[in-house]
């Protein structure tokens, strides 16, 4: 589960300093793109479902808005733009290309200064009902690479199944992957993020990012400080490029009524390179 906008979830990725170079791989081939070759010591920050100012505070350096907030974007952060998703039950894009052309025209994508990448899509095949998501997706990139050849910013995409790593591996310039391992009325399993971290190896994922579980809704739970800092432990023994929270705000849950997650949320982003200690239930 990702992006509130599209069902659920988000993303996000790179400030200045990072190069991408896009190419079109066949399906399901690795890509031949160059890897990321960030600023030393930098770590990319998202806060999911807000443009709220106060995510500066917290050391979020990217937020995520659609075309239309772009413009509002604050000085000292930048935009992971939203185009719309992907209807997992039909099967197709909410938006056209044309429309998509469109928005680009109107905002003035190409040109805004604040944009760091655009999210593709949020979990396009997770219901298996879409076996050409993948093509699909990769489609949009190019199309999206078409409207805005800046090699500075970058496309993703957000996919929660293990299975479905190498599917999409190479369709967007980033992964995004969820992994939400607390649940109601259980202690988390602390096996959830390695074993996925271990499926992105093995698929051949290079250039991920980590969405971090911070809501509840339905089957998942708010984390307490100790596991969220768990969780972080894991993530920081990986290569990922950097961290998404889902969510700021979600389903009447907000992140800003847990103060004790946002003291380790500041922490990891003020700090990301300082190893928080891993969780004391997780398997020898």
């Amino acid at each position: 589960m990702a992006h509130l906008r599209a069902g659920y979830g988000a993303v996000a990725l790179v400030a200045a300093g990072l190069l991408l170079v896009g190419s079109c791989a066949p399906e399901g081939a690795p890509s031949e793109r160059t890897s990321y070759a960030p600023v030393p010591g930098e770590f990319l920050s998202v806060a999911l479902n807000t443009t709220n100012p106060a995510t500066r505070r917290y050391g979020y350096s990217l937020v995520d808005v659609t075309p239309d907030g772009v413009a509002g974007v604050v000085a000292g952060q930048r935009a992971l733009v939203w185009l719309g998703g992907y209807d997992k039950k039909r099967c197709r894009w909410n938006w056209t290309d044309a429309e998509v052309g469109r928005r680009f025209a109107h905002y003035g994508l190409a040109d805004a200064p604040r944009i760091a990448g655009y999210f593709i899509a949020d979990e396009p095949n997770t219901d298996l009902n879409c076996p050409g998501a993948a093509a699909d997706v990769r489609a949009r990139a190019a199309l999206v690479r078409s409207l805005d050849p800046d090699r500075s910013r970058f496309t993703v995409v957000n996919v929660d199944r293990p299975d479905h790593f190498a599917a999409f591996r190479g369709t967007t310039d980033v992964m995004s992957v969820n992994v939400y391992p607390c649940l109601v009325g259980e202690p988390c399993d602390w096996t959830k993020i390695p074993r996925t971290l271990e499926s992105l190896r093995k698929s051949g994922v290079t250039r991920y990012m980590g969405m971090i579980q911070a809501f509840s809704f339905e089957q998942w739970r708010w984390p307490t400080a100790d596991e969220l800092t768990g969780m972080i432990a894991q993530w920081q023994r990986s290569d990922w490029l950097g961290q998404l929270t889902f969510s700021w705000e979600y389903k009447g849950g907000e992140l800003t009524d847990h103060p004790e997650l946002l003291r380790v949320l500041k922490r990891l982003n003020d700090a990301p390179h300082e190893l928080f200690p891993l969780p004391s239930g997780e398997p020898a």
